[in-house]
């Protein structure tokens, strides 16, 4: 097996067991009473754990390597399933703390898992593996998950159980695999490249959005419509594969997109330690834009869906959202290992998935606000808002430039 293979699979597992708690969501409703913005909460307190362990992640696998990073996180991928076993049968802080330990080995994988990837891959290939290998595990954890809840006994253990062996098949695999070599340069545990315009332009916009519109997929619509379906989490862990393997299926294409003018680009330094993209660059349409469009038609199939209530509108919801969702992770990554040199690579990637992942508190902002105001109205405030962000997008492309500052 080659060496981006054992990485891939490693992130797969990590990212497996990140979604399989998805469809879990109605269990817990039903097994132990709790409510739509509880069971939300507990989804998105992993990110407490994904984002620090990110920022921290990033930076450091770029001065310590790769793999130094990924054992942890399949160490504490592995925990996390197993105290979410332990807070079965309504141990809610037990749940709560299982979430944040699974996230913290999200975090650590993500940032140096990709970085690695890239290192190991062809440059068009890098970013589309990682997000392949992750967004395969995101989508697949669901589907899985939801069919063993609900079709086998113990549904609050089982689909741990799966993720408790396929993280056992990976720590062999990803343990000793060749990491690349540290790159000497100076460190800085925040990117300078991260306050470049046109990464706050071109990126930051609308990270939050890659996993906002991912969420509210298979968490806010399917919560909606489940009570009209005879088999509810499964049905919850189909739309979860159905949006997250959506954006498997769009990543090919995003690449080419995303590629199309790169090669033709020139870069430059200048005076003052920046360094400037110009060429074809100023013709190039961002895949960003194709990204946020699918996310504004998702949405506003979505505040149909909330509105009428109607189970099979959330399946070309789903698809329009996970679209949005693989285009815009490709897109990001692609501008990220553009923008970024090898010693922030790293810690550039950790701020843009942390950016991302702030998506995951819609669905528990829309539990909230959602009775007060209607699912409709906040999914169509929603579409405004993602139309709106194509805008700093734009000028940026028409601007034809871009200053990444660079280490003095």
């Amino acid at each position: 097996m080659q060496t981006w293979q054992r990485v891939a699979f490693g992130l797969f597992a990590i990212a497996f067991g990140a979604n399989v708690f998805a469809p879990m969501l109605p269990v817990y409703k039903q097994l132990d009473d709790l409510s739509e913005s509880q069971v939300t909460l507990i989804f998105a307190v992993y990110v407490s754990g994904l984002v620090p362990a990110l920022v921290v992640g990033g930076p450091l696998s770029d001065r310590v390597g790769r793999r130094a990073l990924i054992r942890p996180a399949l160490l504490a991928s592995f925990a996390g399933s197993v105290v979410l076993i332990g807070g079965a049968s309504g141990h809610v802080e037990l749940l709560a703390v299982g979430r944040f330990v699974a996230g913290v080995g999200v975090g650590l994988v993500m940032a140096a898992g990709a970085a690695w990837l890239k290192q190991v891959s062809s440059p068009a290939a890098g970013a589309r593996r990682a997000t392949v290998a992750l967004s395969a595990g995101f989508g697949l954890g669901p589907l899985v998950g939801g069919m063993v809840a609900e079709f086998l006994p113990r549904p609050d253990v089982v689909p741990f159980v799966v993720h408790l062996v396929l993280v056992a098949l990976a720590i062999p695999l990803v343990w000793n695999a060749p990491a690349p070599p540290v790159v000497a340069g100076e460190r800085r545990m925040f990117p300078r490249t991260a306050v470049a315009p046109r990464f706050l332009l071109t990126v930051a916009a609308w990270a939050p959005w890659v996993f906002g519109v991912a969420t509210i997929s298979f968490l806010t619509l399917t919560s909606l419509t489940s009570a009209q379906t005879a088999w509810p989490v499964a049905y919850t862990g189909l739309i979860g594969s159905v949006t997250m393997l959506t954006g498997v299926a769009v990543q090919p294409w995003a690449q080419r997109l995303s590629a199309k003018a790169r090669p033709h680009a020139t870069v430059s330094r200048a005076p003052g330690g920046e360094v400037e993209a110009a060429g074809e660059l100023s013709r190039y349409v961002p895949p960003a834009v194709v990204g946020l469009g699918c996310a504004t038609a998702g949405l506003l199939l979505g505040a149909v869906v909330a509105w009428t209530q109607v189970v099979w509108l959330v399946f070309p919801a789903a698809v329009l959202l996970g679209a949005s969702y693989g285009i815009m992770m490709v897109s990001g990554l692609r501008e990220v290992e553009f923008l970024a040199p090898a010693e922030e690579l790293g810690a550039l990637i950790a701020v843009f998935y942390s950016l991302t992942y702030v998506g995951f508190f819609a669905p528990y902002v829309l539990s909230i606000v959602g009775p007060l105001v209607g699912y409709a109205t906040c999914l169509v405030a929603g579409a405004i808002v993602t139309a709106l962000s194509i805008v700093p997008v734009a000028r940026v492309v028409q601007r034809g430039t871009g200053s990444v500052p660079q280490g003095s």
